[in-house]
């Protein structure tokens, strides 16, 4: 669990690299049969937490690309512009900005359905075009401790553009 820069530390002044893509969130998962998985996707987070969920068909071949060396072999993408700013509002750990509290407890919803194996999220802020620009935090943690993990895309965790959250079972 911990850092892994990929990129020195910009400066200001610095010229940024180009932003590939922004405001996103991904699962990827190992299943036996994936349309299950769906169909327990589609109530769980369109309805409780206004995603959108991308199947991954339907998800830009840059954005997977980009992400690869995290995905399992399915992977969905939760677009919902707005609730990567959650975050932004995530003061104090003990006080969970409400959409990011369901958000927790639809995934561990979806993990005790056990159909779903290896659920890694992906939280993007931003991708660079140039992969080496971005700083990706990868953490490993039991999905009762769901919230430890989330709590590094908050502006108070602090850990880098994208962060990568391996979820373990209990």
């Amino acid at each position: 669990m911990g850092w892994r820069s990929l990129s020195h530390p910009s400066f200001r002044g610095e010229v940024m690299a180009d932003v590939l893509f922004d405001c996103t969130q991904f699962l990827t998962f190992e299943a036996n049969e994936c349309g299950d998985v769906l169909s327990l996707l589609l109530p769980l987070f369109e309805k409780s937490n206004d995603f959108m969920v991308l199947q991954e068909r339907e998800i830009s071949e840059r954005k997977i690309s980009h992400l690869n060396e995290f995905l399992n072999r399915h992977t969905v993408e939760l677009v919902n512009q707005e609730f990567i700013g959650e975050f932004d509002e995530w003061f104090e750990f003990d006080e969970i900005p409400q959409p990011i509290k369901q958000f927790g407890q639809n995934i561990k919803e979806l993990i005790e359905r056990k159909i779903i194996e290896q659920l890694t999220i992906i939280l993007v802020r931003y991708a660079y075009g140039e992969e080496s620009a971005d700083n990706i935090f990868v953490g490993d943690y039991r999905v009762d401790n769901i919230y430890d993990g989330l709590y590094h895309a908050s502006c108070f965790g602090n850990s880098g553009n994208i962060v990568v959250i391996r979820l373990k079972k209990s």
